[in-house]
């Protein structure tokens, strides 16, 4: 089994983004990211193979 970290994201309507790694599990393969679409925002939910990379991309995220 392996270690896997999901980083979620929100980007609303005015083009603000956050992100923080919200999960990690343990499995055989990596679980599939989603996304999701509401009225004022847009919610994505990315898994990565080590926590190094999670926290990258969450950390670029919040940057744009």
């Amino acid at each position: 089994m392996k270690k896997f970290y999901c980083v979620t994201s929100s980007v609303d309507d005015y083009g603000r983004c956050t992100a923080a790694i919200t999960a990690e599990c343990e499995a055989d393969t990596k679980p599939e990211s989603k996304f999701t679409s509401t009225n004022r925002k847009d919610i994505y939910s990315d898994w990565f193979d080590s926590l190094s990379e999670a926290r990258e991309f969450a950390k670029s995220a919040r940057e744009v």
